[in-house]
């Protein structure tokens, strides 16, 4: 039988620069007349007869994708898929099979492969097939072009429509002089936001001054807001401008208005009203051409019925509003957000690139993140800087996490380097993995991803003996 069936050869021609597809198959006969299919839909084609050819056409080029035989004589296309996904993540890759089994399919799966087909293959099958993952890569790169988009643009990461709604509020409120109410949870960026309606406006140039209203108390309001002059008060020495006159020309952002006091309250509507402000000590007045942005992690309306926030001054602050949803709201931008942070911690911590697998980044999906933005930073930087994998695991990030009980940003009591901390990870980590696997130091190894001789170094460097706990002595 022909290892390829006939069929309605045409599904559309796909509009997009010439897709490159590299065929690996030992099989010339099969490899020429997939050939000759695919490049009647205008695809280019490369073929590799083994697993060596492959590896080094992939060092030379970048195929959009790979249609790669399971079966092969010098390795098999399970290992070249596992070194594929390892050397270039970037790369899709089909599996085909003439003797596969529903293991070998399940293994390329869990692998990285983006699909299976089995031998003989049906030429409309196959064209399917091809342009269904070739519309995914297409799609795949549109959206890693939007997150440049958007972090360049916005200094944020999001491809929800929620974060696409707040994008197009940016972009609309950025060039007018209008005042913006930011709400949202704390640590979904609404600093992020305020600075890219500054940097999108025309007093961009100009300074963006950020006070955090929480941080103020009533006595000392009116001069870290208003300034004094020389000999307002006992400590006055010198004159010191307030944080609206830093502001003059550019952007004030006041983050957690909804913590100021009702006394704080009505002395910041005087100035927003008159548009100008007294600077303790002196008697005259000084005009302002501010922009301010306000934000808070508080419901204003109901602090209104509780008559815990002025209606006056929440009625002239928000004349237009932006909502920052919780990351439980727009789950599509975990994974992305985690990614970039990951690929940021790179640049700062030694160790080797990392990746999320498949259950690594569905464990991401299924935490709360109730600390938001902020908190995946947090467990990307812990990720970085206390493990040494290349590949982050759904086991992996857990005992991260639970990694001495503690958030990264608060510090150990011993107050341990980072190389000791790292050390101190890798050996619970370890030893809980051996533990769970009876010391089978073979399979602890396959988990880890590890050879068996690294291992048993690493046992020894750290001081585990195989069978023993921690503190079995």
């Amino acid at each position: 039988m022909s290892p390829i069936v006939p069929g309605q050869a045409s599904l559309g021609r796909m509009h997009m620069n010439q897709p490159h597809i590299l065929i690996v198959d030992d099989d010339p006969i099969f490899s020429e007349l997939l050939k000759e299919v695919l490049q009647e839909q205008d695809y280019a084609i490369s073929l590799a007869g083994n697993g060596r050819q492959a590896l080094e056409q992939l060092q030379r080029g970048r195929p959009d994708l790979v249609l790669l035989d399971v079966t092969m004589p010098d390795m098999s296309g399970l290992q070249i898929l596992s070194q594929v996904r390892t050397e270039h993540p970037e790369i899709t890759v089909v599996m085909i099979s003439g003797q596969s089994t529903i293991k070998d399919a399940v293994e390329a799966i869990k692998l990285g492969a983006y699909d299976f087909l089995e031998k003989p293959v049906d030429a409309q099958r196959v064209l399917l097939t091809v342009k269904n993952t070739l519309n995914m890569i297409r799609c795949r790169r549109e959206r890693e072009n939007d997150l440049r988009v958007n972090l360049e643009r916005y200094g944020m990461i999001g491809i929800s429509p929620a974060m696409q709604r707040a994008f197009a509020l940016i972009d609309a409120l950025a060039p007018t002089n209008a005042p913006v109410l930011i709400t949202g949870e704390s640590g979904t960026g609404k600093e992020l936001a305020a600075r890219a309606l500054h940097n999108l406006s025309r007093r961009k140039n100009d300074p963006f001054v950020q006070i955090n209203c929480a941080a103020i108390p009533d006595t000392l309001v009116e001069s870290e807001l208003f300034g004094y002059e020389r000999g307002a008060f006992t400590d006055a020495r010198q004159a010191k401008k307030g944080r609206f006159q830093l502001a003059q020309n550019g952007t004030l952002f006041l983050d957690e208005i909804g913590d100021l006091s009702l006394i704080a309250q009505s002395k910041i509507l005087l100035a927003l009203e008159q548009q100008e402000v007294y600077p303790l000590g002196g008697g005259k007045s000084e005009k302002l051409d501010v922009r301010f942005i306000f934000a808070t992690n508080q419901d204003l309306e109901k602090m209104l019925a509780e008559g815990r926030f002025r209606q006056d001054l929440f009625y002239r602050i928000n004349v237009a509003s932006i909502t920052l949803v919780p990351l439980r709201e727009r789950r599509e931008d975990i994974v992305p957000m985690a990614e970039y942070f990951l690929r940021r911690f790179e640049e700062i911590y030694p160790g080797p690139p990392k990746s999320l697998t498949d259950d690594g980044k569905s464990y991401l999906l299924s935490m709360a993140w109730e600390g938001n933005v902020r908190q995946v930073r947090n467990v990307m930087e812990k990720i970085s800087i206390l493990s040494n994998a290349d590949k982050i695991t759904a086991r992996l990030l857990a005992n991260i996490l639970e990694y001495k009980g503690q958030e990264f940003n608060q510090p150990s009591p011993t107050h341990e380097t980072l190389h000791a901390a790292r050390e101190n990870f890798e050996r619970t980590y370890i030893q809980s993995i051996l533990n769970e696997l009876n010391g089978n130091v073979q399979q602890t190894a396959a988990v880890l991803n590890l050879n068996r001789s690294h291992l048993y170094r690493k046992l020894e460097q750290l001081g585990i003996e195989i069978g023993k706990s921690p503190s079995a002595g």
